[in-house]
């Protein structure tokens, strides 16, 4: 990447409008000077100006939005040049379009464009809005009122998305109306010109920011990558320079979007839009269809239409029956194959399953020669695939009869339906092709298969997945070495004060990436968590392998609410410990007033409402209350974390990272499973203070923190604040009397009720 002769941004001139009395101060209401953020931004100024990746890990309250968005603006309104800023949350994307850049644009008097960018899925398709009204005069179905309840919505849409909406609809009912690419005629739509999905690419091809979610990012990398186009719009149109904010996220993020999936459920869905039996009829597109060339053909139909309404009305409904029972038969053989191999052995050794009704089976080379894998699961898969490939020829041949016949009224009345009966077709392929890798003997060491288990309320859903081992070679192949500038930014990049983890599972080393200038940065919070916030361990605790630790635990859960009187998260590493917990403790909480919300009551917004707005709450939660939740004030004053989160080892894909580690001689307890454990335990830690009014306690009730060596990695990552490691009949009083002592910040805070 060459760098310009010239720096574009000018360094302390943009620097100077936040520092004191400086612009920004006298203009953006609430805005306060941080030496952390103007330190921040002379990085990202260095990036844009000199074509860096930077590395930045920027404690909260650092302010690292306005770090990175002020230098994205005024790059833009000199160089027309589009910066793609790329999020995990909605929570941060809605900040950012809603607040910041508002705010900023207005502060600034830059006159730019900003647009938020979702996936197509997103958008209602007005033709798929119309046929699915069409489809309701033929077949009545228990949908029509969703479906009139987004038509009624539609009238008074502006942006036509479903975060839009009132209320959630339906996934059956989102399929039948959602905009989808395989199912688009783009200019040949009549809608096109009102179309909500193209009226947005047209808002997003004249904007200077596109702010989006990891998975589109990946997306248009992807596309690009393939069609080895840099130049021209793909997914998202043209740009160079990435701001990646919650990168901790992007290895995961990447390994999901590179990975193939297939799943019972998934195919059920494929088949039931085509054809679905409800209410003793045939519901879907082909009954459509057929019903479509009977109105065309009310006198008799020539001999070519009577065919096609024979393969309509015999041949694709046995097929389909056919079908049917082959994916119910080889998704029951594939669900018991993992009973079959896990039986033998002694689960109590397992980590408890972050749900308590998940099952996960890696597939190992040594089950291709096991007799149920070879009389069982390989004949089922190779007639699950013949079937699929048969249904999908007879509905190519289908489209293929009616495209040669000259009926105009008849192409007029049915196109639009065959467009998504060909949408549909194509979804065979990727399942044909998931199949028929993931029972291949071909050993890949650079990935690995596994299936999933997971019942639901009607039926038990299995899924095949095949994941990449390593996703930094393609990282670094598609992604770091294409883009002129690239920013990773978070709370949580480093372990133990140092980047070299997620660098390396990232892929920025100098061996792939050796013409890039790659630079990291590390600014603390600006809260004074020595004075706010304490960190504190019941040294009694037994360790987390001790029988009685679940006992022993929820007692000082007890504790540790009862000494901060409620308004406190508990955040477990597994669900089934967050249900024997509530079931040991539900019963006291509600004796002493203590209103209890639990994770799988209500979604994690509507939680966070009602913990916010009700005196004494507890809410309990696992892996998604750890991060991306903020509740600020003394709401929130006690965070206990019951276990260091380390990943659960018998997880398919950690086991194979793990193995291959070792392999190649490293120690995966310390490269691998630490430095994931402390990213994670710094987003648990980083829920209490997120302002400095706030004050509170960490309770961690997990020894190891203090007993064994590796804990001082995992305090040596945290903010400095006073650390108590005593028994509990001295901690608690102690905690106690820290709340009596900082009790001057709530009355001092502004904000607070």
């Amino acid at each position: 990447m060459t760098t310009p002769s010239v720096p574009v941004l000018q360094t302390q001139k943009i620097i100077s409008l936040i520092q004191t009395d400086g612009h920004l101060c006298r203009t953006l209401k609430g805005f306060e000077p941080r030496q952390q953020q103007q330190s921040m931004m002379t990085n990202i100024i260095d990036a844009y100006n000199q074509n860096h990746i930077t590395l930045i890990e920027a404690g909260t309250g650092t302010g690292k939005s306005l770090a990175y968005l002020i230098p994205a603006l005024l790059w833009a309104a000199n160089t027309s040049e589009r910066t793609v800023i790329s999020t995990n949350t909605i929570t941060l994307q809605e900040q950012l379009i809603h607040k910041d850049i508002p705010h900023l644009l207005q502060a600034l008097n830059l006159q730019l464009k900003v647009s938020l960018v979702k996936g197509m899925n997103n958008y209602l398709c007005l033709r798929k809005l119309e046929d699915a009204h069409a489809e309701l005069t033929f077949f009545p179905s228990d949908d029509h009122k969703e479906i009139e309840k987004i038509e009624a919505w539609r009238k008074t849409a502006t942006e036509g998305s479903r975060s839009e909406m009132p209320f959630v609809p339906s996934s059956a009912v989102w399929d039948r109306v959602g905009a989808e690419s395989e199912a688009c005629s783009h200019h040949e739509c009549p809608h096109y010109q009102e179309c909500y999905f193209y009226k947005a690419r047209r808002q997003a091809q004249e904007a200077h920011l596109l702010v989006v979610n990891h998975h589109l990012l990946f997306s248009d990398i992807m596309r690009r990558a393939d069609q080895d186009n840099y130049g021209e719009t793909a997914i998202l149109p043209v740009y160079k320079r990435i701001i990646l904010d919650e990168a901790h996220h992007i290895e995961d993020i990447a390994t999901e979007y590179f990975a193939s999936r297939l799943s019972r459920l998934e195919l059920m869905r494929v088949l039931a839009r085509l054809t679905a039996d409800k209410h003793s009829a045939a519901q879907g597109k082909l009954p459509l269809l057929k019903e479509k060339i009977h109105s065309v053909f009310r006198k008799g139909a020539p001999r070519d239409i009577t065919q096609i309404l024979s393969l309509l009305t015999i041949d694709l409904p046995a097929l389909r029956h056919v079908l049917l029972d082959r994916i119910h038969q080889a998704f029951d053989e594939f669900a018991k194959f993992i009973d079959c191999i896990k039986q033998p052995f002694n689960t109590s050794l397992q980590e408890e399953p972050s749900s308590p009704t998940e099952q996960k089976l890696r597939i190992l080379e040594e089950y291709f020669s096991h007799h149920h894998w070879k009389e069982e699961i390989l004949p089922q898969a190779q007639k699950l695939i013949e079937s699929l490939k048969h249904y999908q020829q007879v509905l190519n041949s289908l489209e293929a009869d009616l495209k040669v016949i000259d009926h105009d009224r008849l192409h007029e009345q049915t196109k639009s339906i065959r467009l998504d009966i060909q949408a549909l077709a194509s979804r065979l392929d990727p399942a044909i092709q998931v199949l028929n890798n993931f029972f291949s003997q071909r050993k890949d060491p650079s990935k690995v298969r596994w299936i999933e288990s997971q019942p639901l309320k009607t039926l038990l859903n299995v899924q095949l997945i095949d994941a990449d081992l390593d996703v930094s070679k393609a990282l670094a192949a598609f992604l770091f070495s294409k883009f002129s500038t690239i920013i990773l930014c978070s709370a949580t990049l480093t372990t133990n004060q140092q980047f070299g983890f997620i660098r390396q599972r990232l892929g920025l080393e100098p061996k792939l990436l050796p013409h890039r200038s790659i630079t990291e940065h590390i600014y603390g919070s600006p809260f004074d968590y020595r004075k706010q916030a304490i960190l504190a361990v019941p040294t009694d605790m037994p360790p987390p392998n001790h029988p009685d630790f679940n006992e022993i635990a929820f007692e000082n859960v007890w504790k540790a609410i009862q000494a901060s009187r409620g308004h406190s998260f508990v955040l477990f590493t597994s669900y089934s410990m967050l249900q024997n917990c509530y079931q040991a403790l539900a019963k006291r909480f509600e004796e002493h007033h203590y209103p209890l919300f639990k994770q799988g009551d209500d979604n994690r917004q509507g939680l966070l409402n009602q913990f916010k707005k009700t005196k004494r709450a507890v809410l309990f939660g696992t892996d998604s209350f750890w991060e991306g939740v903020d509740v600020v004030g003394d709401a929130l004053r006690c965070v206990i974390l019951v276990k260091l989160p380390f990943k659960v080892p018998s997880e398919p894909i950690i086991q194979a990272r793990t193995e291959a580690i070792t392999e190649r001689g490293g120690d995966p307890f310390f490269e691998f499973a630490v430095p994931h454990a402390i990213v994670k335990f710094k987003q648990g830690f980083g829920r209490l203070i997120r302002h400095k009014w706030d004050r509170g306690c960490i309770v961690c009730l997990d020894t190891r923190l203090v007993m064994k060596g590796y804990g001082k990695l995992f305090l040596n990552s945290l903010p400095p604040c006073e650390k108590v490691f005593m028994n509990g009949d001295r901690l608690w009083p102690k905690i106690e009397e820290f709340y009596r002592q900082t009790y001057h910040f709530v009355k001092q805070n502004p904000f607070s009720s």
